[in-house]
């Protein structure tokens, strides 16, 4: 009895089958399902590969972009950029106190080493 044919007299439940046979038609089931993943897991791979080199060059394209925005906002003058700076600190503040932007005064613009926000320096467990 060859493969196919053990395969379709195992569809019928009143064929009698040796046990040897139910044995030999369950693990040819279990290597054709095993194929049947295995080239489906190296189809999705090779989408996965595509997918990602189109996405590498998507971003070599905006890494240069963003390249030469960034130069030629270098190119501007350093005094721009702090007064730039200085009014945007001096307008959140008025925001937030509710005064006029009169009353402040900004004299020390210092740039902090620490890259986390609050929320995320809050320890994790606070139980209490």
């Amino acid at each position: 009895m060859n493969i196919s044919q053990l395969l379709e007299a195992l569809k019928d439940p009143s064929a009698s089958i040796s046990i040897g046979e139910k044995l030999l038609a369950g693990v040819c089931v279990a290597i054709l399902s095993m194929a049947v993943v295995f080239i489906v897991l190296v189809i999705i791979s090779i989408i996965i590969k595509i997918l990602q080199v189109d996405r590498t060059e998507k971003q070599k394209t905006v890494a240069n972009v963003e390249s030469i925005q960034e130069a030629s906002i270098e190119n501007k003058s350093s005094n721009e950029n702090i007064e730039e700076l200085v009014s945007v600190i001096t307008a959140s503040i008025a925001a937030a106190t509710g005064n006029s932007t009169n009353n402040i005064i900004v004299r020390k613009i210092q740039r902090t080493n620490n890259n986390k926000s609050s929320w995320e320096r809050m320890p994790k467990n606070i139980t209490k």
